[in-house]
């Protein structure tokens, strides 16, 4: 089974820890995270749905490009 790592910081964790991250520091990133509206959840006919991506940076005036894609960082 491949080594556990935190979210945020990429940290190993330990084997009988249940988070998803290695600290407070890195939940309260997540969730900051989640409350400014970077990440987003896809939903809607037209779009992959269910997805985590993260939207386009903050103060950007277009529509850009694809958002970046959060796959594989254990979210």
């Amino acid at each position: 089974m491949a080594e556990r790592r935190c979210s945020i910081c990429k940290a190993p964790l330990a084997a009988d820890l249940r988070s998803v991250f290695c600290s407070e520091r890195c939940r309260t990133i997540d969730l900051s995270r989640w409350l400014s509206e970077e990440y987003r959840i896809r939903g809607g006919e037209d779009e992959e749905g269910g997805q985590l991506v993260r939207s386009r940076e903050p103060g950007s005036e277009s529509g850009s490009s694809d958002p970046h894609s959060l796959e594989g960082e254990g979210l």
